[in-house]
């Protein structure tokens, strides 16, 4: 009897167990984060799914001084901070490699902004927010020379030919690509100058007196841009294998002016005889550059760089400088402005770990200035991903007189140096 009762005890407990046990919730596995190495150090994949991830970016800091150019209001020493971060997401695809890709940045106490976001898909498209395809570069080191380096909103083919060489066609937005537009007077006009008088009591008038603004008088107001209407046209072949890298390319941009002469600055007028204002009009200009960049042995690269606009001076380092002239008298662009420049550097590790480079550049800007540029600059890497660099930069300016453009004579030069540290991550 006994024996029985246990039996059934024990049989009791055990279906209870395992109801119990069955009523319990299943634990799911840990999908842990993977390591991918499909496209390079650094990446992970987004748990889940297919898609590395990796997280990149630098922070520095620099401290420096420059000379005063006589002007008590200059700052003669300085120290920035800055920091970047870029988030890189890649997968293959039936399309081939998905990337996507953007980086933001911030400096001293601005805004945050987007620096590049850009997507590719394949081989072969390239949109979004990137370093133009025209562009080459330019040397070595912090102060690398004036030159066009910039991240630009645009839509790109690009047909690889194998053994490094490519081709790239693509529309980039022409609103970062843009100059100055200079008027100017191109026949007599004439200005009827008014001035109030008052005789007290309430009394009083005007005397008008009619003065000519002679052909060819600088009237001091550039023309305003006009809105995109042909996105700039860009092409490049490029070769990169493992002698260096060479690149030719070429791009096309319009200009559309709005002259908008006013004729109460710098004059006080009722009247203006002769000049067409807020007139649009439209014309192109264009650029070529070449540049080569040699690996000479494991430690020493040597880059030339060379470029030719017409009406197009934002291609050849010359946004500050006017790429075309507009006549008042009739609002049509009657001049567009050329220019080039050529570039060389020099960057030669001393060891593994330091590092020298010389830049040297020259740029005629076509009747209105000549600039020289030269650099020198010395980075030691700490440990890895630590660099102190420090670097130097002389300019000289040269401006020349040009009646229609209103530029005067005149030489001045500059000159600032900086300790830079810089963490990589």
């Amino acid at each position: 009897m006994n024996k029985i009762i246990l039996l059934s005890s024990a049989a009791s407990l055990f279906a209870l167990t395992g109801a119990q046990a069955a009523d319990l919730p299943i634990v799911e596995p840990v999908d842990y984060v993977r390591v991918c190495d499909a496209f390079g150090a650094g990446f992970h994949y987004i748990p889940g799914t297919e898609t590395c991830l990796k997280f990149s970016g630098r922070v520095r800091t620099e401290i420096g001084i420059r000379d005063d150019e006589d002007d008590d209001e200059t700052d003669t020493s300085f120290l920035n901070s800055e920091f970047e971060l870029v988030i890189n997401a890649s997968s293959m695809t039936e399309v081939g490699l998905l990337v996507g890709q953007f980086s933001i940045s911030g400096e001293n106490e601005g805004d945050v902004e987007i620096e590049d976001a850009w997507i590719t898909i394949g081989e072969n498209i390239l949109v979004g927010r990137e370093t133009s395809r025209y562009d080459f570069g330019g040397g070595y080191g912090i102060y690398d020379g004036l030159y066009v380096d910039e991240g630009i909103n645009q839509f790109t083919f690009i047909m690889p030919f194998g053994n490094g060489l490519s081709m790239t066609l693509g529309l980039e937005d022409g609103r970062d690509r843009r100059a100055n537009i200079a008027q100017y007077n191109g026949t007599d006009s004439t200005i009827a100058v008014t001035s109030a008088f008052s005789t007290g009591a309430g009394g009083g008038g005007s005397i008008t007196k009619t003065t000519t603004i002679a052909s060819g008088a600088y009237v001091g107001q550039d023309a305003t841009y006009a809105g995109m209407e042909i996105p700039e046209v860009v092409a490049s072949l490029r070769i990169s294998q493992g002698w260096g890298s060479a690149q030719v390319s070429g791009a096309l941009h319009q200009i559309r002016s709005i002259s908008t002469f006013d004729p109460t600055a710098p004059y006080t007028t009722v009247t203006f005889t002769g000049a067409a204002l807020d007139v649009l009009d439209e014309d192109y200009g264009w650029a070529v550059q070449a540049g080569v960049e040699l690996n000479v042995g494991s430690m020493t690269k040597v880059k030339v760089v060379g470029a030719y606009a017409d009406g197009a001076m934002h291609y050849i380092g010359g946004e500050d400088y006017y790429e075309a002239a507009v006549d008042i008298t009739t609002g049509d662009i009657t001049d567009t402005m050329s220019g080039w420049y050529v570039l060389a550097g020099l960057s030669h590790d001393l060891s593994s770990a330091l590092n020298v480079a010389v830049t040297g550049s020259y740029h005629d800007f076509d009747e209105q200035a000549e600039l020289w540029q030269v650099s020198a600059n010395i980075e030691y890497e700490v440990v890895e991903n630590l660099t102190v660099s420090l670097a130097g930069q002389y300019t000289d300016v040269e401006t020349e007189e040009n009646e229609m453009l209103g530029t005067e004579d005149g030489d001045s030069d500059s000159w600032e140096a900086k300790l830079r540290i810089q963490r990589d991550f």
